[in-house]
């Protein structure tokens, strides 16, 4: 007798099992078309809309300059020394970067720079950096080719 009574209470167990589950459905649909409903029929009156405008930001010229003298961009020189030459603003710091070297420059009052640095044999990519001191930065590449045949 005891095994009948472990079946109805499981029967049991499932007949409540399964009317929960559809009481939950039945709740979750009518809970969604009165979502539905209150969201269609809601008006927004037109006093309360408000128009927002963005306008783009223009970019400010930039407050630092770098002009280099020398070398000039596709140079081919027989010397390994170069001569790096320029202006920039005088507040600023100058970094001339090759392939074997850095070397920080700071200008002269009316912001004129120059340096000296050795080049490799062949091509050379030379760039300066002229950085000023709220961040702002400018930058040249030159191509230079340290050769020793004749022309």
């Amino acid at each position: 007798m005891g095994f009948y009574r472990i079946i109805n209470f499981l029967g049991m167990k499932k007949e409540k099992l399964i009317l929960s589950f559809i009481a939950t459905l039945f709740g979750l649909l009518v809970a969604g078309i009165a979502f539905y409903l209150f969201q269609s029929t809601k008006t927004i009156p037109v006093t309360t809309t408000k128009t927002i405008s963005f306008a783009s930001p223009t970019p400010a010229s930039p407050s630092i300059s770098l002009t280099l003298d020398r070398p000039k961009d596709e140079d081919v020189v027989g010397s390994r020394v170069l001569i790096v030459s320029g202006r920039t603003t005088s507040s600023a710091v100058v970094i001339v970067i090759t392939d074997s070297s850095e070397d920080v420059i700071t200008p002269s009052a009316n912001g004129s720079f120059s340096t000296t640095v050795n080049l490799d044999e062949g091509q050379n990519i030379l760039e300066v950096i002229s950085i000023a001191p709220n961040g702002e930065s400018v930058t040249s590449k030159k191509t230079v080719t340290y050769s020793l045949e004749e022309f």
